[in-house]
């Protein structure tokens, strides 16, 4: 009883999870499933016309061998096996160019879910392993939901094949004469039966202790994560040339990809091959005894006079047939179930990474934006130690905060949290005095304009790196360069806006150094026109002329935004209003800058003598 359960839930689970699959196929190519069936259908017929009318031209030819009623049926023969392969080969077309279009629609599919991550998952070591799982199942193995609709389509051709090929087979058996000739036939019928399905059984065993152990090889491998990441991003960085040159690392690349992918990949390909003899070179035994029985069983119902040459052909050629399809049903459906687990690690991603972007509308701008930490703590996942410990501040617009502190001190973990990309384990944050979690992720992430730390300037043209978009208002886009300072130099660009950055994807693009980079990352930020406006060191590669120019416009940047400005210089600080230092995820220290000169026993302080001699 508990068996007969566990087979019913397994059942209904692996219906469930084919019929999820084919609900996202559907949603990112919506005939493919439809034309991959009409053609399954047509290839499981299409051996038959054959198969049925050489019988009758075989019989034909034994018996009255009449010219016109011979060719009338070479004539059905041919044209209608080349008209179902017309058919078929029109379809195979379609076919090609649907999979095409569906493993670029399941590449974007994926990538919308990777880039509407929840930060804190991104950053989460499971979710990495996740995808790394089913991008090495889909284009190393073509197995996952890549592979649900020819499983299907294989499924549906054997089951198509096994139905024909029985009746056919079914009519030679009980041609006989005689009551005791036919309870005879049938009794041998029954007999061969059972042994074809006793063959079919151990070659279905087979089959799936192949799928079940192959699935396991690959999941046990992490090789795809070491090859992604040498040849697609450590590799094709331009800005890793130089280290790789400096410092010799082509033998230790060439070493990592050796040891650590390519003999893990080989390894996993000997003993797949190994999987195949084993277990494969037993179905193929089986299949040489099952058509040598077969030929036995015919043969004697001829020499019996049970049937003609004709039916011997007929039967010999559908049992053929029905022995292959059967075998292929039962391997497809152990493929399938197999199949499954990939599929579960598909939708273990999908799970993982849902989010949810509903909640509060972000009110207009009436007297401006309050953002409140209350008693805010913080570790992350794969730590122990608090980043952030007990911290309670208020930000408001019109108004200039800087963020000091030593490297550690979790400066910009605090900005993580305060742009919603964390969610605190003590304490809340609150928005005009909402809680964060119940506003619209989206809507609150619209309210930040950040330069981070390790910010990124993509190979795009001027205008969309600072727009973020394909389509801008340039006269903004001039007005953000022109505060950033790059104004001059990209005026100088042939194409300006429309110039390319970078040699990635224009041969005729622009390298920039790494200060202009900086600008153009604040560029961006002023071109958002955020009522938060954030700089997670913005100077740090900017000579002093410009870092000085970028100080100098500040306030007239900022204007009636809040700005929260975050450096190491504490030079840089002085302007603001009011600052912040932090010392080991805590703020031990808050006041102006000459207020917080005057304890000559604070962090500030000493921070502040330590850079000081420097400029001295």
């Amino acid at each position: 009883m508990k068996r007969e359960k566990e087979r019913k839930g397994s059942c209904s689970e692996n219906i469930s999870l084919l019929k999820r699959a084919l609900s996202i196929i559907s949603e990112l190519t919506p005939n493919r499933l439809k034309i991959n069936v009409i053609k399954a259908m047509i290839d499981a017929l299409t051996p038959y016309i054959a198969i049925c009318m050489s019988a009758l031209i075989i019989d034909e030819l034994t018996g009255r061998r009449e010219p016109s009623v011979l060719i009338y049926y070479v004539l059905i023969t041919t044209g209608g096996t080349l008209f179902c392969h017309m058919i078929s080969a029109l379809l195979q077309q379609k076919i090609t160019v649907t999979d095409g279009v569906f493993h670029q629609e399941l590449k974007k599919y994926l990538n919308n879910i990777k880039l509407n991550l929840d930060y804190d998952k991104m950053e989460n070591p499971k979710c990495n392993e996740l995808h790394s799982k089913i991008v090495g199942s889909m284009f190393m193995t073509n197995g996952g939901i890549t592979s649900v609709v020819s499983l299907i389509t294989s499924l549906i051709t054997s089951s198509i094949a096994c139905i024909t090929a029985v009746i056919i087979i079914a009519r030679v058996f009980v041609k006989t004469t005689g009551e005791a000739s036919r309870l005879f036939s049938l009794g041998i019928g029954l007999l061969y039966a059972v042994i074809i399905i006793a063959c079919i059984a151990v070659t279905v065993r087979n089959s799936k202790k192949e799928s079940k152990e192959e699935f396991g090889l690959y999941q046990n491998c992490a090789t795809n994560r070491y090859i992604d990441y040498y040849h697609f991003n450590y590799m094709e960085d331009d800005k890793a040339a130089k280290d790789i040159r400096i410092f010799n690392q082509r033998d230790l690349i060439i070493g990592e990809i050796r040891d650590k992918a390519r003999k893990p990949w080989m390894n996993i390909l000997i003993r797949r091959a190994r999987l195949f003899q084993m277990y494969f070179g037993s179905n193929a035994i089986i299949s040489t005894f099952i058509g040598g029985l077969t030929y036995v069983v015919i043969g004697l119902r001829a020499l019996k006079g049970y049937i003609s040459l004709g039916d011997v052909s007929q039967s010999y050629s559908s049992i053929v047939i029905l022995i292959s399809s059967i075998q292929n049903f039962f391997v497809s459906m152990s493929q399938i179930i197999s199949n499954n687990e990939y599929l579960k690690v598909l939708y273990e991603y999908i799970d993982f990474a849902g989010v949810s972007s509903q909640g509060n509308v972000i009110p207009k701008k009436q007297n401006g934006f309050t953002i409140e930490f209350h008693n805010v703590s913080f570790k992350y996942p794969s730590s122990e130690e608090y980043a952030l410990k007990n911290v309670s501040f208020k930000i408001t617009s019109n108004s200039q905060t800087a963020i000091v502190g030593v490297n550690g001190s979790g400066k910009t973990t605090m900005i993580k949290l305060l742009c919603g990309f964390y969610k605190p384990q003590e304490g809340y944050i609150t928005l005009n005095g909402i809680k964060m979690e119940e506003y619209d992720r989206d809507a609150y992430l619209e309210l930040f304009s950040v330069v981070f730390q390790d910010f990124k300037i993509f190979a795009f043209p001027v205008g969309e790196n600072v727009a973020a978009s394909v389509q801008y208002d340039e006269t903004r886009v001039w007005q953000a360069l022109k505060t950033a300072g790059l104004e001059k130099k990209m005026k100088r660009l042939p194409n300006q806006l429309n110039h390319y950055l970078y040699k990635n994807v224009d041969v005729e693009g622009t390298d920039i150094s790494g200060g202009e980079e900086q600008k153009l990352a604040i560029a961006r930020a002023f071109y958002k026109d955020a009522p938060f406006i954030i700089f997670d060191e913005p100077t740090a590669a900017l000579d002093p002329v410009a870092e000085a120019e970028v100080y100098t416009k500040f306030n007239q940047i900022v204007g009636d935004k809040a700005a929260v400005f975050i450096s190491h210089r504490l030079s840089s600080c002085r302007f603001c209003e009011r600052i912040f230092v932090f010392d080991q995820g805590e703020i031990v220290q808050r006041g102006t800058h000459d207020e917080l000169l005057k304890d000559s026993n604070g962090k500030y302080f000493e921070l502040w003598n330590a850079q000081a001699q420097y400029y001295q």
